[in-house]
Parts: structure tokens; sequence; C-alpha cells
């Protein structure tokens, strides 16, 4: 146990380092005020394969799939397990942040569910009026990051994965080498990225118009891929361009 814990300590501390190596570029151009994106040419072509193949042909029937075969009851079980595995992440990231407060609140939910949820699979705790949490409401390191003040860095969109930055995925392997997430085999941790990607897509069925009828579809996903993460970190503070946009659900959605 020590072991692995000394090994997760050392896995924090290089993601750590490397996101602050590979964030070191700013996102936003500040003599034009536009966004920076390097990798534009190559994010083109990987969000026409993604956008026009994989999700038409793949992710959304398996959302659909999900939503219209999956009985609810299995669907809200299943969803809520995976949840309940990001709860030691989002205590961990708000004591960080030196917010114990709501870390305590993350920690407590995470065994009283366990205990009494099965698991997880009954949320318990979201029926009781002070252990409920808003949607948002869990941490990832790369949100600790972010209000310590650490540039995303580049934008990257890739085949399948989607939308990423070196702040948010090295942070989000990060995540994964905390306990009790860390302790489990690797399967649990793919069973639970398939589980909440699936239920996010399914949500987004029928959502999609406002993206397809944009004059840039991938401009307007990318800056509400960034302005989400503006949001996780600055809540109502969050300052968004007065474009046209998704809607804050959708932008909570887009970003998992």
């Amino acid at each position: 146990m020590k072991k692995q814990l000394s090994k997760a300590g050392k896995l924090v501390v290089v993601a750590a380092t490397s996101i602050c190596l590979l964030s070191a570029c700013a996102t936003i151009d500040p003599k034009t005020g536009e966004r920076k994106d390097p990798l534009e040419k190559f994010n083109r072509a990987m969000w026409n394969i993604n956008y026009n193949y994989l999700d038409p042909y793949i992710l959304k029937p398996a959302a659909e799939g999900w939503k219209n075969y999956v009985p609810m009851p299995l669907r809200v079980g299943l969803v809520n397990i995976a949840n309940n595995l990001d709860e030691p992440a989002s205590f961990v990231n708000y004591l960080l942040e030196g917010k114990p407060k709501i870390a305590m609140l993350h920690f407590t939910r995470f065994w009283f569910n366990t205990i009494f949820g099965l698991g997880g699979l009954i949320d318990w705790a979201d029926k009781i009026p002070s252990l409920t949490v808003s949607h948002d409401s869990d941490r990832r390191f790369g949100d600790t990051l972010g209000v310590y003040g650490v540039k995303t860095g580049p934008y990257v969109m890739l085949p399948a994965y989607g939308p990423a930055t070196p702040r948010e995925d090295l942070g989000n392997l990060a995540d994964y080498t905390y306990p009790v997430f860390s302790l489990l085999e690797w399967p649990v941790g793919l069973a639970k990225y398939v589980v909440q990607g699936l239920d996010k897509r399914a949500a987004l069925l029928g959502k999609g118009k406002l993206l397809k009828d944009s004059q840039d579809p991938y401009i307007m996903f990318r800056e509400a891929y960034f302005q989400n993460l503006n949001y996780r970190i600055h809540g109502d503070k969050a300052v968004v361009k007065p474009e046209p946009q998704l809607s804050q659900a959708d932008l909570d959605e887009i970003d998992g």
C-alpha cells in the first residue's frame, strides 16, 4: 500500500512538472486577443474524422442504444458508480486549493455512498441536503492547476478521444493516481470512462443543431470547450465572449 501511494505521489509530481512546462505558451495572443491554435491544421483534420465519421457512425448510435435500450435504473446506477469514483480526486484537489470544507463534503459523499449505496450504485448522499453538490462540483487536478494560474497549453483535437490540452489531460493522469482509484485495476478506469462518455453523449442527443448551423463548427466547439474549462475554475465569474454559444448545460457536457 505504502509503495503504491509513494508511486502515486511521484506520478503527480511528474505530471504537474510536465504540465507547467507544456503549458508555458499562452493560449491567447496578447496583441490580437485571438486564441492561438498552432496545431489548427492537424486539429481540423481530426475534427473532420470525429465530427463527420466517428460520432455519427459510432458514438451517436452507441449513445442512442445506451439511452433507448439500457433500462434507466441500470443506467443511473452505473453512472452513480462511475461518478462515485471521482469523489476521492475531488477531495484531494479541493484540499490542494485550500478548500477543506468542500473537500470533506466530497470525502463524506464517497464513504457514505460506498457503504450505504452498494459501492455507489445508489446516490444516497444526493438525497441529503447537507451532502448535495452541483452537477459540476467534481474537481480535477487540471482545474486545481488552473486556479493557481497554470495555462492550459496548446489545444489538440485527438481522434476518438476529442479535445485535449496538456493541463487538463496530464492533470487527469494525476487524478488516476489518487487512492481509491489507483488501487483498482485498469479495466475499472476504462469502464468508468465509457459509462460517463456514453451518458454525456446521450444527454446531447438532439442538441447538435446549433453546432451544425454555426458558420464554423470547429471554432464554435473549440471556444465552448475553453469556456467550459474557464467556468469550472471561475464559476459565474468566468469571462465569456458575448457571441452565440451553447448553453451552460451543453458546455458542461462537452468536457465531461
